[in-house]
Protein backbone atom coordinates (compact mmCIF):
# COMPACT_ATOMS: atom_id res chain seq x y z
CA UNK A 1 0.00 0.00 0.00
CA UNK A 2 1.42 2.98 -0.96
CA UNK A 3 0.26 6.03 0.83
CA UNK A 4 1.91 9.99 0.19
CA UNK A 5 2.63 12.09 3.11
CA UNK A 6 1.94 16.16 3.20
CA UNK A 7 -1.08 16.49 1.29
CA UNK A 8 -1.78 19.79 1.91
CA UNK A 9 1.89 21.64 1.98
CA UNK A 10 1.46 23.64 -0.92
CA UNK A 11 -0.94 23.46 -4.37
CA UNK A 12 1.21 21.96 -6.66
CA UNK A 13 2.40 19.55 -4.35
CA UNK A 14 -1.61 18.64 -3.76
CA UNK A 15 -2.13 18.04 -7.59
CA UNK A 16 0.63 15.89 -8.03
CA UNK A 17 -0.46 13.74 -5.36
CA UNK A 18 -4.14 13.73 -6.91
CA UNK A 19 -3.05 12.72 -10.29
CA UNK A 20 -0.93 9.74 -8.56
CA UNK A 21 -3.72 8.60 -7.03
CA UNK A 22 -6.39 9.06 -9.85
CA UNK A 23 -3.89 7.04 -12.18
CA UNK A 24 -3.39 4.16 -9.37
CA UNK A 25 0.24 5.18 -8.77
CA UNK A 26 -0.93 5.97 -4.99
CA UNK A 27 -3.43 4.16 -2.66
CA UNK A 28 -4.19 7.30 -0.19
CA UNK A 29 -2.60 10.41 1.14
CA UNK A 30 -2.67 11.83 4.81
CA UNK A 31 -3.45 15.57 4.77
CA UNK A 32 -1.64 18.25 6.64
CA UNK A 33 -4.91 20.48 6.97
CA UNK A 34 -4.73 24.34 6.84
CA UNK A 35 -6.43 27.12 5.41
CA UNK A 36 -4.79 27.11 1.90
CA UNK A 37 -6.30 23.88 0.41
CA UNK A 38 -8.30 24.81 -2.68
CA UNK A 39 -11.53 23.60 -2.28
CA UNK A 40 -11.26 22.27 -5.67
CA UNK A 41 -8.99 20.04 -4.21
CA UNK A 42 -10.74 18.70 -1.47
CA UNK A 43 -13.36 17.57 -3.95
CA UNK A 44 -11.45 15.37 -6.07
CA UNK A 45 -9.36 13.80 -2.78
CA UNK A 46 -13.39 13.14 -1.52
CA UNK A 47 -14.09 11.74 -4.65
CA UNK A 48 -10.39 9.41 -4.19
CA UNK A 49 -11.90 8.87 -1.29
CA UNK A 50 -15.24 7.38 -2.23
CA UNK A 51 -13.94 5.46 -4.93
CA UNK A 52 -11.47 3.54 -2.14
CA UNK A 53 -8.30 5.54 -1.36
CA UNK A 54 -6.97 5.83 2.13
CA UNK A 55 -7.15 8.93 3.31
CA UNK A 56 -5.68 10.23 6.70
CA UNK A 57 -4.81 12.96 8.89
CA UNK A 58 -1.06 13.91 8.66
CA UNK A 59 -0.76 15.44 12.77
CA UNK A 60 1.27 18.58 12.30
CA UNK A 61 3.47 20.47 14.81
CA UNK A 62 6.39 21.57 13.80
CA UNK A 63 5.51 23.03 10.26
CA UNK A 64 4.00 26.68 9.72
CA UNK A 65 0.31 26.70 7.68
CA UNK A 66 -2.11 29.03 7.60
CA UNK A 67 -4.14 28.58 10.07
CA UNK A 68 -2.18 26.45 12.09
CA UNK A 69 -2.06 28.77 15.19
CA UNK A 70 1.72 26.71 16.93
CA UNK A 71 4.58 25.16 16.03
CA UNK A 72 7.30 24.10 17.92
CA UNK A 73 10.90 22.87 17.91
CA UNK A 74 11.15 19.22 17.12
CA UNK A 75 14.29 18.86 19.81
CA UNK A 76 11.90 20.15 22.40
CA UNK A 77 9.09 17.57 21.42
CA UNK A 78 11.64 14.86 21.57
CA UNK A 79 12.10 14.91 25.20
CA UNK A 80 10.44 11.64 26.94
CA UNK A 81 8.84 13.90 29.62
CA UNK A 82 7.07 17.48 28.68
CA UNK A 83 5.42 19.86 30.94
CA UNK A 84 1.65 19.91 31.80
CA UNK A 85 1.28 22.84 29.93
CA UNK A 86 3.06 22.48 26.99
CA UNK A 87 0.96 18.10 26.94
CA UNK A 88 -2.30 20.41 26.78
CA UNK A 89 -1.15 22.77 24.34
CA UNK A 90 -0.09 19.77 21.81
CA UNK A 91 -3.65 17.84 22.75
CA UNK A 92 -5.22 20.88 21.77
CA UNK A 93 -3.48 21.06 18.65
CA UNK A 94 -4.46 17.66 17.51
CA UNK A 95 -7.94 17.91 18.39
CA UNK A 96 -8.21 20.95 16.45
CA UNK A 97 -6.30 19.17 13.65
CA UNK A 98 -9.36 16.31 13.62
CA UNK A 99 -11.88 18.73 13.91
CA UNK A 100 -10.46 20.74 11.11
CA UNK A 101 -10.26 17.69 9.34
CA UNK A 102 -14.01 17.11 9.48
CA UNK A 103 -14.83 20.25 8.94
CA UNK A 104 -13.08 20.11 5.56
CA UNK A 105 -13.80 16.56 4.46
CA UNK A 106 -17.58 15.25 6.54
CA UNK A 107 -15.97 12.92 7.94
CA UNK A 108 -12.61 10.94 10.36
CA UNK A 109 -9.90 9.87 8.77
CA UNK A 110 -9.33 6.57 7.88
CA UNK A 111 -5.71 6.92 9.77
CA UNK A 112 -3.45 8.91 11.48
CA UNK A 113 0.23 9.58 10.95
CA UNK A 114 2.44 12.33 12.49
CA UNK A 115 5.17 15.10 10.23
CA UNK A 116 8.38 13.62 11.36
CA UNK A 117 6.68 11.31 13.26
CA UNK A 118 5.79 13.33 15.56
CA UNK A 119 2.85 11.04 16.95
CA UNK A 120 5.22 8.21 18.21
CA UNK A 121 7.74 10.80 20.03
CA UNK A 122 7.60 9.44 23.63
CA UNK A 123 5.48 12.06 25.49
CA UNK A 124 3.11 12.38 22.64
CA UNK A 125 2.56 9.12 21.35
CA UNK A 126 -0.42 8.73 24.32
CA UNK A 127 -2.03 12.35 23.05
CA UNK A 128 -2.22 10.45 19.73
CA UNK A 129 -3.61 7.69 21.10
CA UNK A 130 -6.81 9.44 22.66
CA UNK A 131 -7.91 10.77 19.19
CA UNK A 132 -11.08 10.18 17.35
CA UNK A 133 -11.92 6.91 16.13
CA UNK A 134 -13.88 4.56 14.83
CA UNK A 135 -13.95 0.98 14.11
CA UNK A 136 -11.64 0.08 11.30
CA UNK A 137 -9.45 3.58 12.14
CA UNK A 138 -5.44 2.78 12.08
CA UNK A 139 -2.24 5.03 13.67
CA UNK A 140 0.60 4.49 11.49
CA UNK A 141 3.29 2.68 13.10
CA UNK A 142 6.88 3.37 11.34
CA UNK A 143 8.26 0.16 12.00
CA UNK A 144 9.29 -2.41 9.51
CA UNK A 145 8.15 -5.87 10.83
CA UNK A 146 11.57 -8.16 9.54
CA UNK A 147 14.98 -7.16 9.86
CA UNK A 148 16.08 -7.53 6.57
CA UNK A 149 13.37 -4.68 6.01
CA UNK A 150 14.75 -2.73 8.85
CA UNK A 151 17.96 -2.91 7.04
CA UNK A 152 17.21 -2.12 3.62
CA UNK A 153 15.00 1.18 5.02
CA UNK A 154 18.44 2.15 6.82
CA UNK A 155 20.79 1.62 4.28
CA UNK A 156 18.12 3.74 2.29
CA UNK A 157 17.28 6.47 4.86
CA UNK A 158 20.34 6.58 6.89
CA UNK A 159 21.14 6.86 10.72
CA UNK A 160 18.31 8.65 11.89
CA UNK A 161 15.92 5.38 10.73
CA UNK A 162 17.73 3.99 14.19
CA UNK A 163 16.04 6.67 16.10
CA UNK A 164 12.76 6.70 13.82
CA UNK A 165 12.14 2.74 14.59
CA UNK A 166 12.99 2.64 18.61
CA UNK A 167 10.03 5.61 18.81
CA UNK A 168 8.27 3.56 16.39
CA UNK A 169 8.80 0.38 18.78
CA UNK A 170 8.33 2.18 21.81
CA UNK A 171 4.70 3.75 20.67
CA UNK A 172 2.87 0.65 19.29
CA UNK A 173 2.05 -0.85 22.14
CA UNK A 174 0.79 2.55 23.44
CA UNK A 175 -1.37 2.40 20.17
CA UNK A 176 -2.73 -1.00 20.50
CA UNK A 177 -3.07 -0.86 24.47
CA UNK A 178 -5.98 1.86 23.47
CA UNK A 179 -7.55 -0.06 20.99
CA UNK A 180 -6.12 0.72 17.55
CA UNK A 181 -5.19 -0.83 14.23
CA UNK A 182 -1.75 -0.62 13.62
CA UNK A 183 0.10 -1.38 9.90
CA UNK A 184 2.03 -4.75 10.03
CA UNK A 185 5.06 -3.63 7.76
CA UNK A 186 6.20 -0.24 7.24
CA UNK A 187 9.12 0.62 4.39
CA UNK A 188 10.08 4.13 2.88
CA UNK A 189 12.97 5.66 4.94
CA UNK A 190 14.95 7.85 2.14
CA UNK A 191 17.10 10.64 2.46
CA UNK A 192 15.20 13.45 1.36
CA UNK A 193 17.42 16.18 1.31
CA UNK A 194 19.68 13.96 -1.25
CA UNK A 195 17.73 13.57 -4.62
CA UNK A 196 20.52 11.24 -5.72
CA UNK A 197 19.87 9.24 -2.95
CA UNK A 198 16.26 9.26 -3.74
CA UNK A 199 16.32 8.03 -6.92
CA UNK A 200 18.94 5.10 -5.96
CA UNK A 201 16.71 3.56 -3.32
CA UNK A 202 13.38 4.79 -4.05
CA UNK A 203 12.66 1.94 -6.49
CA UNK A 204 14.71 -0.78 -4.44
CA UNK A 205 12.07 -0.15 -1.51
CA UNK A 206 9.11 -0.14 -3.94
CA UNK A 207 10.30 -3.92 -5.30
CA UNK A 208 11.08 -5.47 -2.28
CA UNK A 209 7.52 -3.95 -0.83
CA UNK A 210 5.17 -6.69 -0.21
CA UNK A 211 1.58 -5.52 -1.04
CA UNK A 212 0.58 -5.28 2.37
CA UNK A 213 3.62 -3.33 3.31
CA UNK A 214 2.72 0.44 3.91
CA UNK A 215 5.42 2.22 1.93
CA UNK A 216 5.55 6.13 2.66
CA UNK A 217 6.40 8.39 0.22
CA UNK A 218 6.91 12.39 -0.37
CA UNK A 219 5.85 12.95 -3.97
CA UNK A 220 5.46 16.51 -4.97
CA UNK A 221 6.11 19.48 -7.38
CA UNK A 222 10.08 20.86 -6.89
CA UNK A 223 8.51 24.18 -8.43
CA UNK A 224 6.26 24.78 -5.69
CA UNK A 225 6.70 27.65 -3.26
CA UNK A 226 6.15 25.69 -0.35
CA UNK A 227 8.21 23.44 0.43
CA UNK A 228 9.55 21.22 3.89
CA UNK A 229 12.62 21.99 5.93
CA UNK A 230 15.67 18.79 5.53
CA UNK A 231 13.73 17.64 2.44
CA UNK A 232 15.25 18.88 -1.15
CA UNK A 233 12.04 19.88 -3.91
CA UNK A 234 14.09 17.58 -5.93
CA UNK A 235 13.71 14.72 -4.19
CA UNK A 236 9.56 15.37 -4.24
CA UNK A 237 10.36 15.87 -8.27
CA UNK A 238 12.13 12.17 -7.77
CA UNK A 239 9.84 10.46 -6.32
CA UNK A 240 6.96 11.39 -8.29
CA UNK A 241 8.97 10.19 -11.78
CA UNK A 242 9.38 7.40 -9.93
CA UNK A 243 6.11 6.31 -9.33
CA UNK A 244 5.50 7.55 -12.87
CA UNK A 245 7.56 5.34 -14.49
CA UNK A 246 6.62 2.31 -12.44
CA UNK A 247 3.76 -0.07 -13.88
CA UNK A 248 0.24 1.14 -12.88
CA UNK A 249 -1.00 -1.36 -10.13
Amino acid sequence: MRIADDFGLGRKHDRVILSLIETGRLDGTSVMVNDAIAPEDIARLCAAWDAGAQIGLHLNLTQILPGISAVWPMPQLLRPTLNAHLLDAIRGSFFRQADHFVTLFGRLPDFYDGHQHCHCYPAIAPLAANLPSEPKKWIRVPLPSTWSGRWLNLRAGGIKGILIMGLAARARPVFRSAGWQVNGDFSGFLRLDDPAKVRHWLPRLLSAADPDCLVMLHPGDAGDEVQCNGHAPQSRGCETQILLQGAVK
